[in-house]
């Protein structure tokens, strides 16, 4: 089956049916067909209030939200319906959807309530209040179902009623998110996308009829790679710089090795060589990712094109991509390509650390290298980060490969993810206890706007407020991607932050956890207003704000980002907005970019042009912040008013 999970404390009752002593029931399905959502994974706004109008005809949807299941998105989804043949009670149905372009997998849990029924909704109703019981869905406020959506379900009860099935159904879903595992082949399957097939390319669209099978990427070495298909090493050009383009970066399909660990996968067809990058991520619907083509080789021809000059270019290559893959909470680990499961020897792990305060660059070797290497005998070495040093791991995890003995093109890049590298949900539905007791009242998600003179503006839907900060922690924190996110369409992201604004405080969430819940740092803020912040703008708060913001660029394009300056009401990107990016920063000749619409006039650095480019150097990434300072101005938009949005490029 597609999906594994962890049968502790269950009774298996045939292949795809479990029961626990509890008398919950889990139940595994595949369904051979295109998925039946109204929206894609990546429209989380409209796949929330389709399902809440679907699941009102028979109950209520209480929560839905997009995880990753063994680092593949997946839907979770907790509804509540009456039980059947009997006067009172309910269930609860806890599932997990992996949608793919073809089928799905379906994992549910049923947790029905016992013969004594509505104990939770009799305890809590007298101390909510019974004229704040029965509340608007937050999903469609105007829905009204078949059962209502009520204060009672909140999760911040479930800790005082363990027992109740809607808290075993939660704990469940945080289990399985730390432990499910998916099918290898499954996983690498493209994935769904609503309407894709009238909207494919009919080139893309006919691959999808080709034999393609999963095909896991090896480390390509002067124009050719190896394909691991099965228990088969297979060896190819590669005529482009598609597929080379993408490797290492984290946005192509991923197959799971075990727990925490991936590699690149792609689909080929060995008779053709058609070959479909797949987008790791959603995209805009109109495709499933890059089609190139292949040659395919024999291993002789593909061994001869690796020399000195082209094993050192792609080593160093290695090594940049340590860079990358940091920005995701990853490191890497250079091993056969043949090993398709948990870590063995040889293997070379390296990664970014933190060490007294300074960043460096390590690589850590199993066997340790021989006195007739770099190595000297020891397993391991490390550096202060720097580009050169970057690559050079790169070309110390190579001298190790060389003295183990797999010839270098049936080597891989494995991602292995740090325990705590599951991207938080930034909701107040998935706050840790902890970091829920922060709170005497509901919290809410906001979206923040730039922090200027000590002040920031606060986005929930379409109402704004003005706080005054305590000090500048949040205002360095703000669009370097370490708190977590709201997701948009189009690989869209914005810093999120939560606060209960009756009484100012504020939760500034961490961007990753052990298990996608959501925890982080306290403070409070005093709500002030507008003319209050506006007047906090000056010049000179504006240049430090915009001088910091060019620093998130580089953040940004380290972990394959663009930032979008725009209105901080705008939800889709429209005018007007500037891009501010670092291209092929991994390259060799970066560049940096400001890319604005519509283009600012003669007043500003621009001078009517809608692009401006220039040589990535540090003083040309920093002038990046600066350069939206002035089209903001030559706008009319106030530096509040606007807010640094992610943006992640797959083509």
């Amino acid at each position: 089956m597609p999906i594994s999970f962890d049968i502790t404390g269950f009774r298996q009752l045939d292949q795809t049916t479990w029961q626990h002593a509890n008398g919950d029931h889990v139940v595994l399905e595949y369904y051979d067909l295109v998925p039946d959502l109204p929206a894609g994974l990546d429209d989380l706004p409209k796949l929330r209030h389709d399902l809440a109008e679907l699941h009102s005809k028979d109950g209520c949807l209480i929560e839905a939200h997009v995880v990753q299941l063994a680092g593949v998105p997946a839907l979770l989804r907790i509804i509540k319906v009456p039980l059947p043949n009997r006067p009172a009670g309910q269930g609860f149905l806890c599932s997990f959807t992996v949608p793919k372009a073809t089928c799905s997998a379906v994992l549910q849990l049923i947790a029905p309530e016992g013969p004594v029924s509505g104990m939770r909704e009799a305890a809590l109703a007298p101390e909510v209040g019974f004229e704040r019981w029965i509340m608007q869905h937050p999903y469609a406020p105007q829905l009204q179902g078949k059962l209502p959506f009520h204060a009672g379900d909140d999760p911040r009860f479930d800790s005082r009623f363990p027992d109740h099935p809607l808290s075993r159904a939660r704990a469940w879903a945080h289990h399985v998110v730390r432990t499910a595992r998916l099918d290898p082949q499954f996983a690498a399957l493209p994935p769904f996308q609503p309407n894709a097939q009238q909207n494919l390319p009919p080139e893309v669209a006919g691959l999808l009829n080709s034999q393609l099978v999963t095909a896991v990427c090896g480390v390509p070495v002067g124009g050719h790679i190896a394909l691991q298909i099965g228990e088969r090493t297979t060896y190819w050009k590669m005529p482009d710089g598609h597929l080379l383009s993408r490797l290492g970066r984290g946005n192509l399909s991923r197959s799971p090795l075990s727990d925490g660990r991936f590699r690149d996968v792609i689909m080929v067809d060995e008779q053709s060589g058609q070959a479909l990058l797949m987008d790791r991520f959603m995209t805009d619907g109109k495709s499933l990712g890059v089609q190139t083509q292949l040659q395919p080789v024999t291993r002789e021809a593909a061994y001869a094109a690796v020399t000195n000059d082209t094993l050192r270019e792609a080593y160093r290559w290695v090594g940049r991509m340590i860079e990358v893959a940091d920005g995701r909470r990853e490191y890497l680990t250079l091993e056969p390509v043949v090993n398709q499961g948990e870590r063995v020897d040889p293997f070379a792990m390296m990664a970014l650390r933190n060490h007294e305060g300074e960043d460096i660059v390590v690589v850590s070797c199993s066997p340790a290298p021989s006195q007739n290497t770099p190595f000297q005998g020891t397993p391991g070495m490390n550096a202060p980060v720097s580009r050169e040093t970057l690559q050079g791991i790169g070309e110390l995890a190579m001298s190790a490969m060389l003295e183990w003995g797999p010839h270098p093109l049936d080597m891989a890049i494995t991602f292995t993810r740090y325990g705590d590298g599951i991207e938080s949900q930034g909701t107040p539905e998935s706050l840790t206890g902890e970091a829920r007791a922060m709170f005497t009242g509901a919290p809410a998600t906001v979206v923040p706007g730039m922090a200027v003179g000590g002040y920031v503006a606060l986005q929930q839907g379409e109402q704004r407020t003005y706080w005054r900060l305590p000090d500048d922690d949040l205002a360095h924190r703000l669009g370097f991607g370490v708190l977590a996110r709201a997701h948009s369409p189009g690989h869209r992201f914005r810093d999120v932050l939560l606060i209960d604004q009756r009484t100012g405080d504020l939760l500034v969430p961490h961007r990753y956890s052990e298990d996608g819940s959501t925890a982080g740092s306290r403070t409070t803020v005093v709500q002030v207003s507008p003319e209050e912040a506006m007047a906090a703008a000056t010049p000179e708060a504006c240049k430090e704000a915009f001088e910091r913001l060019g620093w998130a660029v580089l953040s940004a394009a380290k972990r394959g980002e663009h930032l979008f300056v725009e209105r901080l009401e705008n939800e889709l990107r429209q005018d007007p907005y500037v891009r501010l990016a670092v291209l092929s920063l991994f390259d060799e000749d970066p560049v940096a970019v400001a890319s604005a619409s519509p283009a600012p006039s003669a007043k500003t650095q621009f001078n009517d042009l809608p692009t401006l480019e220039a040589p990535a150097s540090a003083d040309n990434i920093l002038s990046l912040g600066p350069l939206a300072l002035q089209a903001i101005n030559d706008w009319g938009l106030h530096p509040l008013h606007v807010v640094p949005t992610y943006h992640r490029p797959t083509r």
